[in-house]
């Protein structure tokens, strides 16, 4: 397994096709709306892993997709980025993230971002990281 919650846990990859991420969701079983959350979830905070952002609205997009070490201070940092927030008048900004152990971080970000065409490819956040490596096929936020 090369995600999960236990970060030192033994790595292995071996499977058929995407694997599902378990995403963030909040304690109603819904993404999280950006600007309505009190901060990150303290269980995030230091934890690596994938963060993606999308809009709704009349023509719902993704937003962002990238890899951090620390969740929580991602999603506090996008709460303040201007290249984000102008997308709140498109239905809101949505958060939700996926603990990736680091060595398959970058892989996955790769493969959601063909599948997801987000609006941002490059953004301060994650250090304006391209993600160019092979992509590690997963599902995409449902």
């Amino acid at each position: 397994m090369w995600f999960g919650v236990r970060q030192n846990s033994k790595v292995e990859v071996d499977f058929d096709g995407p694997m599902t991420l378990p995403w963030g969701k909040d304690e109603r079983g819904r993404f999280c709306r950006l600007l309505h959350m009190r901060g990150a979830p303290v269980d995030l905070a230091g934890r690596g892993g994938v963060v993606a952002f999308f809009h709704r609205g009349a023509r719902p997009g993704w937003i962002f997709v990238g890899a951090t070490e620390d969740i929580a201070g991602l999603i506090l940092d996008a709460r303040d980025d201007p290249e984000f927030l102008e997308f709140e008048g498109s239905g809101g900004v949505y958060v939700t993230w996926a603990l990736v152990k680091p060595a398959f971080r970058a892989g996955v970000v790769a493969h959601l971002r063909t599948v997801l065409k987000p609006k941002i490819l490059s953004s301060a956040l994650d250090g304006r990281a391209a993600y160019e490596v092979a992509p590690i096929p997963v599902h995409p936020p449902a």
